[in-house]
């Protein structure tokens, strides 16, 4: 497969998968009552999460934006997008290990009951694009002389 077409379509599908985990919840939690939070929501409120106490959050939140701009040093076959991608997935899974979650501004925390598909769906994301990230970079690496 030719490289311009093997970095597109890994963009496309990690997208694309990212873009559906939005149409999901990412997990629910306890704080006056059961709730659920939306992946739309986290990913929509999870920039402004460290003006209400919440770096935490804020802090995986980043994987967001590190994805994108490793899609866009992949674009410009920059291998360090691989390092960026792994810190993505690190910063992503690290939600999994939390109990739980700033529910106030207040800086009340809600303990989280259970993950949703939403987070799981746009953690594969992010592990698509990582594991597609260094099979490009591997399989098209160009070889340089110097002379």
């Amino acid at each position: 497969m030719e490289k311009s077409i093997f970095k597109t379509l890994l963009i496309i599908l990690s997208l694309s998968i990212f873009f559906i985990s939005l149409t999901l919840n990412a997990f629910t939690y306890d704080y006056q009552g059961v709730k659920t939070m939306s992946s739309i929501s986290c990913f929509l409120m999870g920039s402004t999460a460290i003006l209400g106490g919440g770096l935490l959050e804020w802090i995986v939140w980043l994987a967001n934006p590190l994805c994108l701009i490793s899609i866009f040093c992949l674009i410009m076959d920059k291998p360090i997008a691989q390092k960026i991608n792994i810190a993505a997935v690190i910063l992503a899974m690290s939600f999994y290990s939390w109990n739980s979650i700033l529910a106030a501004e207040s800086g009340t925390s809600g303990k989280i009951l259970s993950v949703k598909n939403g987070y799981f769906i746009w953690l594969a994301s992010i592990v698509i694009l990582t594991v597609g990230t260094f099979w490009y970079f591997k399989r098209y690496k160009e070889i340089k002389y110097t002379d």
